[in-house]
């Protein structure tokens, strides 16, 4: 439970991040993605210890693909992002959003799928490098890689897909009304293809370098 408990909040806390500093504007304009980045430092070191950090479904369908996460702990695990982000989004747009206009983001559906991929495929690969590999056990830098690789995807690719790379996120956003609803799987179904496509580029990668 304890897990359980460690992902909603933090997930709770990334969107809720995500929806004031970024979509809201409040964290000034260019500074949406720095805002979000070092928030995710922090939440990454905080709950690291606890459930391994994940705060994103695509995340977790890349643990449970690589083994050690019950299909159990898995649904338990999107059961709390997806309830996490979802209140974040509802009361940072209704209660502390209010009066603050949000733009809906008319996606290329091409670009967009492409850029959520490979990002999401980037974020996954350093999550599996910093935070499952035996060769960087007890490190104290993942937080930092982890948290620095979504601001990069936010500034790289913001303006072409919203550098999303988390399917909570993107149900988040479509209730702050960012993300079109008929846009959402977009987001979603690319994450999901980024984070397989990571976990067995992380197994080959691995194997060589423990030859």
């Amino acid at each position: 439970m304890d897990r359980l408990i460690t992902e909603f909040i933090a997930t709770f806390f990334l969107m809720l991040i995500i929806t004031v500093g970024a979509v809201l504007n409040q964290a000034g304009t260019g500074l949406g993605g720095l805002c979000i980045g070092v928030g995710l430092v922090a939440l990454v070191y905080a709950g690291g210890h606890v459930s391994k950090a994940h705060y994103n479904p695509a995340v977790s369908v890349a643990f449970l693909i690589r083994g050690g996460f019950t299909p159990k702990q898995f649904v338990g695990y999107l059961i709390a992002q997806f309830s996490g982000a979802i209140l974040a989004a509802l009361i940072g747009t209704k209660i502390l959003g209010l009066g603050l206009g949000v733009d809906v983001a008319d996606l290329e559906i091409g670009k967009a799928f492409v850029a959520e991929m490979l990002f999401t495929f980037l974020l996954v690969w350093v999550i599996m490098n910093v935070a499952t590999s035996p060769g960087t056990e007890g490190n104290n830098f993942y937080g930092i890689a982890i948290g620095f690789t979504v601001m990069a995807a936010v500034y790289c690719v913001g303006d072409i897909s919203l550098a999303v790379l988390n399917p909570a996120v993107a149900v988040g956003l479509s209730i702050a009304g960012k993300l079109a609803w008929s846009q959402l799987w977009l987001p979603v179904a690319a994450s999901v293809v980024g984070a397989v496509l990571a976990v067995f580029a992380y197994r080959v990668s691995d194997s060589r370098s423990a030859e």
